[in-house]
């Protein structure tokens, strides 16, 4: 077993330099708070979701994220929004949450929308030494694994959104808080901190009024300092007032994501997705799999013209 998990620790390790520390979500496009903080009220209602994601199900040590999140709308000028987390890969694991805060200016009489987002974090990081065989058991870099450290950061977003059209970019990270489970001995570099993550999204909705249908591309753009930037982009299709949707995501450097989601009584709505490796790793791992369970409080119309002032009096003269 313990094998079996030094492997996977030096797939994530990879995988993280050369991708993204923060956990990885396909469902970006149906929960985008998850991603930008900014994004907090911009529906005009209030919600909750649950998650799940099982990354490389059937991998020894597979990365599993799950959580809970809440955003909301106070008088169509301010989002607030919450998030409890947990991330575990095989013998380390991330616990925290975050709060946030965003402000939505009205623009063009109500027809768009821009939105500045500020959310500060707090995570519990672990590692089991238990469950990994160490070349030296005195290692100081890891003196500290299962006692865990505490990190704390900042985020910052953007939004800018009308009722079909929608731009965000976030930056977790902003602060590179320190990670060292060696309590800074022998006077040496920390072994990691947060390293800056940039996002980058777009969407378009396109109505097709008379099927009841809407068409919605959509791209998010991610780069991590001293990495290679990588591009998710895909299709929605939306049925019965967007109470059935399907999508199709390509995610590089070589995925593809099939979503499909579900909205009940038009106040619950689940998600459901499941990724496919378009290489070799396939042959290791069933694929990725995603649930997003949720309910949706009434909304209130972010887009509703101003009403114009009249200096005729009431009734009839």
């Amino acid at each position: 077993m313990k094998k079996y998990l030094i492997i996977v620790i030096c797939f994530v390790c990879y995988h993280c330099t050369f991708a993204q520390q923060d956990p990885l979500f396909a469902q970006y496009n149906s929960n985008a708070f998850l991603i930008n903080p900014a994004v907090a009220g911009a529906k005009g209602n209030h919600s909750l979701n649950l998650f799940h994601r099982w990354q490389w199900v059937r991998f020894p040590g597979a990365p599993q994220t799950f959580g809970l999140n809440y955003q909301g709308n106070i008088k169509g000028l301010h989002g607030i929004g919450a998030l409890l987390f947990g991330d575990v890969t095989g013998p380390t694991s991330r616990w925290g949450g975050k709060i946030s805060y965003a402000f939505h200016i009205p623009l063009a009489k109500r027809k768009m929308r821009l939105s500045l987002g500020l959310a500060g974090r707090l995570a519990h990081h672990t590692i089991r030494t238990d469950m990994v065989q160490l070349i030296d058991p005195n290692d100081v870099a890891v003196s500290n694994g299962d006692r865990g450290v505490t990190s704390a950061d900042a985020e910052f977003g953007i939004y800018f959104y009308s009722k079909n059209l929608s731009i965000g970019f976030a930056a977790p990270n902003l602060i590179q808080t320190k990670i060292d489970f060696g309590n800074g001995a022998g006077n040496r570099d920390p072994i990691g901190h947060g390293y800056r993550h940039y996002f980058l999204t777009a969407g378009y909705k396109i109505r097709i009024p008379a099927k009841k249908m809407i068409i919605e591309p959509s791209i998010m753009v991610k780069y991590v300092q001293g990495t290679v930037p990588q591009v998710d982009g895909g299709v929605t299709l939306s049925f019965l007032d967007e109470q059935l949707a399907f999508g199709v995501f390509y995610r590089s450097p070589a995925f593809l994501s099939f979503q499909c989601k579900f909205l009940f009584d038009r106040k619950i709505p689940v998600l459901l997705g499941f990724d496919v490796a378009l290489n070799n790793f396939q042959q290791h791992s069933l694929g990725s799999t995603e649930l997003m369970l949720g309910y949706e409080f009434p909304a209130a119309d972010m887009f509703a013209p101003l009403e114009e002032s009249s200096d005729q009096p009431d009734g009839e003269l």
